[in-house]
């Protein structure tokens, strides 16, 4: 599935490009920052495993993660899935799929290359799905498409859950925050999104809410959505 060339050229030139040299170093990376802001050692693991605990991955079910980088959700989704059940982990970047690819992939993971805008999937073909800190990289209408398409292919029921930046209520960790992120050039978009509300962005998607969590020193919320079903008749 080769991914769409309709992306606006902020996406295109600034992510592609970004991680066409961050790829090499965004496994330890996570593991730094994460060791930094969610209490040292296994941080990363840590928040990753709070992610997959709350949309409560059954032993059949498809499973998508979007925007799967380098592939570690994926890999640890897998553990939790067995019998039928399936992780498929969606990614832009080549760079990103060449690092997520070299790990020992188990048969019920696959990873594809796609726009996460375009998923080539039918409707409501996954049962759960999970977005661990990616929407802040892009535009708010490319956010909005990724969250569409994440509405699309999830059973009705179908729960979700989204790890993203937070603002932290303290304005020492607010500005501490900002002062990280602006020399990425992901600063603009993560700056919209904060300010937007992740929590408006995903009812606008059509999601209702079911949970949200501030975690790692509030330097983070999970979002726990799920799609609605139909009325009954």
């Amino acid at each position: 599935m080769e991914a769409k060339r309709e992306l606006p050229d902020y996406y295109r030139e600034r992510y592609l490009h970004w991680y066409s040299w961050f790829s090499y170093i965004y496994d330890p990376f996570c593991r730094l920052l994460l060791f930094v802001l969610n209490g040292g050692f296994g941080g990363e693991l840590r928040l990753r495993r709070q992610v997959i605990d709350l949309i409560t991955p059954g032993p059949d079910d498809r499973i998508i993660d979007i925007c799967s980088g380098t592939g570690t959700l994926s890999l640890m989704l897998a553990a939790s899935v067995s019998g039928c059940g399936e992780v498929v982990g969606v990614e832009i970047s080549d760079h990103q799929l060449r690092i997520a690819r070299k790990k020992r992939i188990p048969d019920n993971v696959c990873f594809v290359r796609a726009d996460a805008q375009h998923l080539d999937y039918p409707d409501s073909y996954f049962d759960k799905a999970v977005i661990f800190g990616a929407l802040h990289e892009v535009p708010r209408k490319v956010r909005a498409n990724i969250l569409g398409q994440a509405f699309r292919v999830l059973v009705p029921g179908g729960r979700m859950a989204l790890l993203e930046h937070n603002r932290p209520g303290r304005r020492w960790r607010a500005a501490l925050y900002a002062f990280l992120e602006w020399p990425s050039p992901e600063y603009r978009t993560y700056i919209d999104l904060i300010r937007n509300g992740l929590e408006n962005e995903v009812k606008l998607a059509g999601f209702h809410i079911v949970e949200r969590r501030e975690v790692a020193y509030e330097f983070f919320q999970i979002v726990l959505v799920e799609k609605p079903r139909p009325p009954a008749t």
